[in-house]
């Protein structure tokens, strides 16, 4: 009978240990080791031993050349230029034969062309992809920073208020002091 895989990840071990209804004397456990080699979260497959490779790897496995030290705005351009290229070249390829009926080895060679020019498409896309991600930290140090200055600017605003709101309530009390004085020296 095949295994069944959880949806949702199991409770970790050390779950077992933690007792909240008693505080007295308690010692936190050891925190779990890092998993290592393949696992299912949420119904998904992931891999620690996977890593992304770089974009420039991607590209030079894909047979794509950029230069050395180049931006990633550079990158990006030349990449958004070299994918219509490719695909152009793919298309083409796939035009010059149509349908292939044969197992000959001209039809294996065609064949080998198109997958060869498919996955230098694919890496153009791949390496998009990975240079987009670079920016993902500088886009969310910037939304990060823009809500910590609309934040101080809020504060800012309610503190005057409150600076406003205490001057008026001040001079209401002043007022009414010196009244009753008036009032009590009549």
């Amino acid at each position: 009978m095949a295994e069944a895989a959880s949806p949702f990840p199991a409770p970790p071990r050390y779950y077992d240990s933690f007792e909240p209804k008693s505080n007295k004397d308690f010692v936190c456990p050891e925190p779990p080791k890092p998993l290592v080699g393949p696992y299912i979260m949420f119904g998904t497959l992931y891999d620690t031993e996977i890593a992304p490779q770089p974009p420039m790897a991607a590209l030079a496995s894909a047979g794509i050349d950029l230069p050395p030290g180049q931006s990633p705005v550079a990158a990006l351009r030349h990449l958004n230029r070299a994918l219509p290229e490719e695909y152009l070249a793919l298309i083409e390829e796939l035009a010059a034969r149509p349908i292939m009926c044969t197992n000959t080895a001209e039809d294996s060679e065609w064949e080998s062309r198109i997958n060869a020019r498919r996955a230098r498409l694919d890496g153009v896309v791949q390496a998009m992809y990975q240079c987009l991600a670079r920016f993902r930290p500088h886009q969310a140090r910037q939304a990060l920073i823009t809500t910590l200055r609309a934040q101080v600017e809020r504060r800012r605003a309610q503190a005057e208020a409150l600076r406003e709101c205490r001057k008026r309530a001040k001079e209401i009390v002043d007022a009414t002091a010196a009244d009753l004085r008036q009032a009590s020296a009549a």
